[in-house]
């Protein structure tokens, strides 16, 4: 009895030292040399994220850590995704970000001025997406921002949001657009807008760039913007627009013969070339010209867009 008794004291002390140690095991500082990033994957438990914690030399006791995760209710609301760890986290620590899911939001800029199909390749080249891009990306339909994405979320996903924040702030747009504006659609005011884009070579230009594209369209003038033939020979374009490509009957996109808009947006536009193609100034130009510093000039009569031609090219 005696010894019994003696046995279980020993057992009872025991557990105290371990329960002391385990204590101070997963609130002290870590292993971890020096600061880590970890992708958990999705659909694995806790020893299978123990063991990655381990090998990645954040965690030198898992079998402490898979205890305080089970005793605290956490180890079944551990999420995947991708993490920073600090060097010497704490397990505590470690514990804490993997069942608030505090992971890491990368982010993917879109720049303006881009085709569907360079938008497609810069989502093939950004790091941490998967998936093949499915979803269909007609021109222009996506707005170029700086979008939020997590480790392992599809291309499409991301394509998906671009297209529904274009069509969000268009429609945004289309509410303060001024009436009597020679455009049949919202589509057509992002083609307009793709093309002040690549024409325009500052902000401030836009909304006068814009002002004569429609004044030529209500005085029925072809807009004659040289991005659109351009758009309409790639992928073979090599740099520079020969006469012929001006006289070119073939190419669809080219504003130089077609009495209209091009049929597709050229380029994906941004929120300041879709608000001046929305709320274009109140000019009587006709005719701009570059004056080789990002900036244009702007004519009423031809003459005048000659003399401008003559000076600044």
């Amino acid at each position: 009895m005696k010894l019994s008794l003696f046995g279980f004291s020993v057992f009872i002390a025991a557990t105290m030292l371990f329960a002391c140690w385990g204590l101070n095991t997963h609130f002290s500082s870590g292993p971890l040399k020096s600061n880590v990033t970890v992708v958990i994957p999705s659909g694995i438990g806790l020893s299978h994220i123990t063991s990655i914690l381990a090998q990645r030399g954040i965690l030198n006791e898992p079998f402490v850590f898979k205890v305080a995760a089970k005793l605290l209710g956490k180890s079944k609301n551990l999420r995947a995704g991708e993490y920073f760890f600090e060097a010497h986290s704490s397990p505590n620590a470690v514990l804490e970000k993997l069942s608030s899911g505090n992971i890491i939001r990368r982010q993917l800029t879109i720049p303006e001025g881009l085709t569907s199909l360079e938008v497609i390749r810069k989502l093939y080249q950004t790091e941490g997406l998967i998936g093949k891009v499915s979803v269909k990306v007609p021109e222009g339909t996506v707005l170029p921002e700086t979008y939020n994405y997590e480790f392992g979320d599809t291309r499409n996903s991301i394509l998906l949001r671009m297209q529904k924040e274009m069509i969000l702030f268009i429609e945004n747009e289309s509410e303060k657009r001024r009436i009597n504006l020679p455009l049949k659609s919202k589509e057509d005011v992002i083609t307009l807008a793709s093309i002040i884009e690549k024409e325009a070579g500052n902000e401030i230009d836009k909304p006068l760039i814009s002002s004569v594209f429609y004044n030529r369209l209500r005085n029925g003038m072809r807009l004659q913007a040289d991005p659109t033939i351009i758009y309409g020979l790639l992928p073979e374009f090599n740099g520079d627009i020969k006469k012929a490509d001006i006289y070119d009957q073939t190419n669809p996109y080219n504003t130089y013969v077609i009495d209209d808009l091009p049929p597709t947006p050229i380029a994906i536009p941004s929120k300041t070339s879709l608000i001046a193609a929305s709320q274009p100034s109140e000019t009587n130009f006709l005719f701009f010209v570059s004056k080789g510093d990002g900036s244009h000039y702007f004519s009423v009569t031809y003459n005048e867009h000659l003399s401008a031609i003559s000076e600044y090219q």
